[in-house]
């Protein structure tokens, strides 16, 4: 760390401590009396922040498929071709770089066969989440979802129950060419679909830890090896007698842990071995609304602590994607193996629900959209580590962008902070320091780490950072990201881009007069970000106020 860059977050530490102590007001204070300071290091690139890590998740559950995303090509609510349109337009609006199905523990007892041909011929399961699907929507209508919306398809394979014929099999009918002696691409071309779909992103299981198997790190690694020793070759096959060819561009994600459980991820790929490495692999990690238990709480009422609470272990992500990272490299020493946290957000009770068959869905406040930004920003912290992310999920279920019934549409708070980050996909991510002070949590000694059970680190997280975000730089273009938890403090915060000028700012908040607010059907623009305004740059110098609990995007143009 250079002598100035030290004596700059040294100063802005003791300012915005001394400040915290006197209990100023911030609209009271001059220009040069800042609560936080922020530096931006243009000269310090981390990686291009993947558009992948704005991915999204659907899952049979509850509302999610029925109602939420498949309505049938007959219904009176706007469709395409039996997809619901407010879905395809949200999904759209946000530019889903990639969708995961058909789960989640849904996928470890669904047969992809019973999802082609005429749907009437479709057999009915009860399936993982003990409701009735009549397999209406499979591959075929997946992928119609994934070519109107125009993302990229993320399929996750049964490895619980069905072998491993079964999974090269979904390869093969997925991506293979039809021809003579090409009996599952010609069986694809004659339910509707003769282009191959050329599906890259494959799960290899999901949450084999738990309602994948209940396997070991050990057991999961050799079914690993034996699952992906040998899968189409997308046309590439090899002549008779000859070596097997370079495999295709397939990108296999391997199952990784609960939350920071670090010996899960090391067993694995200890038991892979460096031959088998995957593209990636699978995290999950949710953050309960409770400080006792995990999925408890209530998404609506809480109180100033359980607010704090939530995010101190939301921000828990951080440690999370470092110990993993830290983990892979044991065996992986040059990190070809990025992370996936294919599951994420935070997971309330069922007080919520928008209706009796809508397993796991809740509504959605300004809470949400702070720790939504929270992650997001993490993962734009440590681009060179990430690969792709899932919020779990799109719509009707825990972390969702959208709530649907029947012919009732919102997008929610978490709708608009994934909008409002958009510059900063495809962007070189940049170092960027804050200096404020922090949060104290109190409910820490109680709280859970994360994960999606109770087993696991019940460590206790102590403290918030009082702002966090995340820059980064595409062309003159400077994105900076920034979340104020802080429920009753704005800060006024100084911006420094060292060596640059800044010519003009653009700057849009999202805010409400309650933490607590939400949209809902009948109010669906109830939260919505907004332009902010923002003092004059001087130079690489800008002063702005964040309100107190909001998110924050300011698009600085360089000269």
């Amino acid at each position: 760390m250079s002598t100035t860059r030290r004596r700059f977050l040294q100063t802005s530490t003791l300012t915005a401590t001394s400040l915290a102590l006197s209990g100023k007001r911030l609209l009271s204070q001059t220009a040069t009396q800042v609560d936080a300071h922020i530096e931006i290091l243009p000269s310090e690139p981390i990686a291009t922040i993947a558009p992948e890590i704005y991915s999204h998740f659907i899952e049979q559950l509850g509302g999610v498929i029925y109602d939420g995303v498949w309505v049938g090509e007959k219904s009176k609510i706007a469709n395409v071709n039996g997809i619901r349109k407010a879905f395809i337009d949200a999904m759209k609006a946000v530019q889903a770089p990639v969708l995961r199905w058909p789960g989640g523990c849904f996928a470890e007892s669904y047969d992809w066969r019973d999802g082609i041909g005429p749907a009437s011929k479709r057999p009915q399961r009860a399936a993982f989440w003990d409701q009735e699907d009549t397999n209406r929507y499979g591959t075929h209508e997946f992928m119609e979802t994934c070519r109107a919306i125009g993302c990229a398809p993320y399929l996750a394979g049964d490895l619980r129950a069905l072998p491993a014929k079964d999974f090269y099999q979904w390869i093969e009918y997925c991506n293979s060419a039809p021809g003579i002696g090409n009996a599952l691409a010609n069986e694809r071309a004659a339910n509707g679909d003769k282009e191959p779909y050329n599906v890259q992103f494959w799960g290899v299981g999901n949450e084999s830890w738990g309602c994948g198997g209940n396997q070991t790190p050990e057991e999961y690694g050799e079914a690993w090896r034996r699952f992906t020793t040998w899968y189409p070759r997308q046309g590439d096959q090899p002549a008779a007698g000859a070596e097997p060819s370079a495999r295709p561009e397939l990108k296999l994600i391997a199952c990784g842990p609960n939350g920071d459980d670090i010996a899960w991820t090391r067993g694995v790929m200890k038991s892979i071995t460096a031959d088998h490495l995957p593209y990636g692999l699978s995290v999950h990690y949710y953050t309960s609304g409770d400080a006792i238990h995990f999925a408890h709480g209530d998404a609506l009422q809480f109180d100033d602590a359980t607010h704090y609470d939530l995010l101190t272990r939301g921000s828990y992500m951080e440690n999370v994607i470092n110990h993993h990272w830290e983990a892979l490299g044991e065996v992986d020493t040059r990190h070809k193996v990025k992370l996936v946290v294919d599951e994420w957000g935070a997971w309330y009770g069922k007080s919520t629900e928008i209706g009796p068959n809508y397993n796991l869905s809740q509504q959605s406040t300004m809470r949400d959209a702070l720790l939504t930004g929270i992650t997001l920003d993490i993962f734009q912290r440590h681009a060179d580590k990430m690969a792709m992310a899932n919020v779990a999920q799109s719509i009707n279920c825990i972390h969702s962008l959208m709530l649907a019934r029947e012919d009732k549409f919102t997008v929610t708070p978490t709708f608009h902070v994934f909008q409002m980050y958009m510059p900063h996909r495809g962007a070189k991510a940049l170092r960027v320091e804050f200096a404020a002070p922090s949060i104290t949590n109190t409910l820490a000694t109680l709280s859970p780490v994360g994960g999606n059970s109770t087993v696991g680190s019940t460590a206790p997280i102590t403290r918030l950072a009082g702002l966090s975000g995340s820059a980064s730089m595409n062309g003159k273009t400077v994105t900076l990201s920034v979340v104020n938890p802080h429920l009753d403090r704005p800060m006024t915060t100084e911006i420094n881009l060292g060596g640059m000028t800044i010519a003009n700012v653009k700057a849009t908040v999202l805010v409400s007069a309650n933490i607590h607010d939400h949209n809902v059907f009948d109010h669906p623009n109830a939260v919505h970000p907004v332009p902010a305004t923002t003092g004059a740059p001087t130079q690489g110098r800008l002063v702005h106020t964040f309100p107190a609990a909001s998110v924050t995007t300011l698009q600085l143009t360089l000269a």
